[in-house]
C-alpha cells in the first residue's frame, strides 16, 4: 500500500491463501498505527484491491 511495488501479487499466488477481510484488517491496523506513507494513495490502492474481490 505504500507503493513499494506496483502490484499485489505474492510468489506462487500466495496472496489468495488469506481472505480479503484479512487484508482489510491489515489496512485498518496500518492506518491506525500511522504506517501508511501516503494515506490517500494507500486508500485508492486498497479500494482497487477490494473492487477486484467484489467488495465496495
Amino acid at each position: 500500500m505504500n507503493g513499494a511495488q506496483d502490484h499485489f501479487v505474492m510468489p506462487a499466488g500466495l496472496q489468495s491463501a488469506r481472505p480479503i477481510t484479512h487484508y482489510a484488517e491489515l489496512f485498518r491496523l496500518a492506518d491506525r498505527a500511522r504506517l501508511l506513507a501516503d494515506p490517500d494513495r494507500a486508500t485508492r490502492r486498497m479500494a482497487r484491491l477490494l473492487a477486484v474481490h467484489g467488495v465496495g
